[in-house]
């Protein structure tokens, strides 16, 4: 009897677990909490939330919907390689991701418009992305960090 509810269980955590990996670390939905992230300039929106529906070996497919304060809500989505090669996510933005580990990846990224840049590497836990970055506006280094929590 004993080996049986062991293999259940080792059957049941080997499902959930291959269940997950195929999800990929960070696939759902997700918050930015104002509260817990930082600027050098100050926030630049009121509100985001950001969805990861691929994370694997291979690639990340990603959205994101920003409120900056005049209130005019933007989108972008993305579904690239971990090629480190820029591709445009909308008309005004443009990515490339690498790899560090299975629950970091780094992406650079570049403002079309305004031709700002910035680097950024994410790390994953099962509740929080913590961002680290820095973005360059004529020349100068503006450090930040994001915290997301999740909520599906």
């Amino acid at each position: 009897m004993r080996k049986i509810i062991l293999s259940a269980i080792v059957a049941a955590f080997g499902f959930a677990g291959g269940a997950h990996a195929a999800d990929g670390p960070g696939v759902g939905k997700w918050r930015w909490s104002a509260a817990e992230s930082h600027y050098a300039t100050g926030a630049y929106a009121t509100e985001q939330t950001m969805e990861i529906t691929r994370n694997d070996k291979d690639g990340i497919a990603v959205s994101q919907v920003v409120t900056p304060p005049d209130g005019k809500t933007f989108s972008w989505n993305i579904e690239a390689p971990y090629d480190n090669k820029m591709r445009k996510a909308s008309a005004w933005m443009s990515f490339a991701f690498k790899r560090i580990s299975a629950n970091q990846f780094h992406d650079r990224y570049v403002m079309n418009d305004s031709g700002m840049r910035g680097e950024e590497t994410f790390t994953i836990t099962p509740d929080k992305i913590t961002i680290r970055g820095a973005s360059v506006t004529k020349g100068k280094k503006e450090p930040y960090v994001e915290v997301w929590s999740r909520v599906e």
